[in-house]
């Protein structure tokens, strides 16, 4: 069966394809409207805790973490298939930014914005594209996502603007239950918007952290499913300089970002260097 599986897109037509099924909850640069009034105790509830992980987030300076994602895909017969990946990240405010996958396929893949510049690099093809990052890391995740058409799952968890727009985005909340994530007391809530579903399971405590958020997309065919278990926190850590530091391998190959290969008419062009496969 041939899939519909996304990885970071960099060339090749199916590169300008940035699939709206993993992109959940990424950066915009729009204005966020009021969040909804809570009317019961539970979504009051709800709203409070949603709100402190997500001024909670904003407020860091840096963090670590591991995301375990799955996701569907919808299939042309219309069968949904899962994929996999796991994904470190690291991040320094005010334009650094790390993040390694490993696909369910065994493919290694990296993202690095180093203040300078933004670098893909497809470590089993052996190819890498590259583009002027803009300075602040806001502006660089939503020219990632927006501009550039790459995947980037849950980027306004990687943005101060998480503070304001993460609220707004649920037209309905409520609180679920207390329960426990690996041991961790957290607590479960459930919000709808416009088009998607959302849970997520913040940390109990004095960080409330996202441990597990689930994303289902109303309007898509088949409404797939995105999921992602968050461990291994480390709140202000302290990054080697090499954590944000260029190191590609030998003979790796430079090639272009699909959107540097579209001509002024709007006609994509062949890559002569290769791509990165979807």
């Amino acid at each position: 069966m041939r899939n519909m599986k996304p990885r970071w897109r960099v060339s090749g037509p199916g590169g300008l394809c940035c699939s709206l099924l993993i992109i959940a909850l990424s950066a915009c640069p729009a204005q966020a409207a009021d969040a909804p009034a809570a009317k019961t105790d539970s979504q009051r509830q709800a709203a409070t805790i949603l709100k402190s992980m997500a001024e909670f987030l904003g407020g860091l300076t840096s963090f670590s973490c591991t995301s375990t994602n799955s996701f569907e895909t919808v299939q042309t017969n219309g069968q949904q298939i899962e994929f996999g990946e796991t994904r470190r990240i690291s991040l320094s405010r005010p334009g650094h930014l790390r993040i390694e996958e490993v696909a369910s396929d065994g493919t290694n893949d990296l993202a690095l914005f180093d203040g300078k510049q933004i670098t893909v690099l497809s470590a089993d093809d052996n190819v890498y594209a590259q583009a002027p990052q803009p300075a602040s890391l806001e502006d660089a995740l939503v020219y990632f996502v927006r501009d550039l058409h790459m995947r980037m799952p849950l980027a306004l968890m990687l943005s101060t603007h998480v503070r304001t727009e993460l609220p707004a985005l649920a037209k309905e909340i409520d609180y679920v239950e207390s329960t426990k994530i690996k041991g961790q007391t957290a607590h479960h809530i459930a919000g709808r918007g416009d088009s998607v579903d959302f849970q997520i399971w913040v940390a109990d405590g004095s960080r409330p952290l996202p441990l597990r958020i689930v994303i289902t997309y109303k309007l898509a065919p088949a409404q797939p499913r995105f999921a992602a278990d968050i461990s291994d926190w480390i709140t202000n850590p302290k990054f080697a300089d090499k954590t944000f530091s260029l190191s590609l391998p030998k003979d790796a190959r430079n090639i272009p970002f699909a959107v540097q290969l579209i001509t002024p008419g709007g006609a994509p062009q062949t890559a002569a260097t290769g791509e990165l496969k979807p």
